[in-house]
Formats: C-alpha cells, structure tokens, sequence
C-alpha cells in the first residue's frame, strides 16, 4: 500500500499545533536512538520527512520489526515521495566510550536527509 502524499510539511504543522505541547512533533523530537524505536507499537502512526523533496510521508507501523529497521545500521530507507534511496547509519560521541549512540538517515555525501517522527494518536 502507498502512503498518502501530503503537501509539504503542512500536515506536520497541522498535527503538531492540534496536540498538546507536550506532544507536539519538531525536529527536535525525532526518533533518533534505539529505544525511542522500540517504544513504538503496531498502529502508532509516524512521520517520514524528506529533506531532500521538502515532503511528509505519514505511515502507520505495522510491527515493532518494522519500527526496529528504521533505526538498523545500513538499511536503506526510501522516501515514498521522491523515490529516493538514503541509508540508516549510527554515530556515537567520539572517544572516552560514551554510550549515547543516535541514527541518523543520510544521503550518498553523508548528509542528514530524512529524520522519522512519532504523530500523536
């Protein structure tokens, strides 16, 4: 099934004035690390946003497998609205070991180019 195509962030914006603003959806709250992946459940509805196509994708998961490949070093996700391929990587804090390691979906040149964001039920 394909996801709806929506206008250019505008359902982003829309959804995330409706909620509560301790449920409100931004960049800064993007899924970024393992856990915040795994906190996410059959039904729960999500946000794919392209930087590269300027476009949201909302879709709803399907499993927590599904929720799981989103954040596993090397898959490849593709915007549903440009057709583009960009791969998961991981990074840490350099050096002294530190454990806080977040995902980021980037392009070809490494650069950050989508980032997954939970919707508010």
């Amino acid at each position: 099934m394909t996801p709806p195509k929506l206008p250019p962030l505008a359902e982003v914006l829309a959804l995330t004035l409706a909620a509560p603003a301790s449920k409100r959806t931004s960049t800064s709250n993007a899924l970024r690390t393992s856990k915040d992946f795994a906190g996410l459940n059959a039904g729960d509805k999500i946000a794919l946003v392209c930087k590269q196509c300027e476009t949201v994708s909302v879709q709803t998961v399907a499993s927590k497998d599904e929720a799981m490949e989103f954040c596993k070093e090397g898959a490849e996700i593709t915007c549903p609205s440009c057709n583009k391929t960009f791969k998961v990587v991981r990074h840490g804090p350099p050096g002294k070991g530190g454990t806080h390691v977040e995902t980021r979906i980037v392009n070809d040149k490494g650069e950050e180019c989508m980032f997954v964001a939970k919707l508010p039920n």
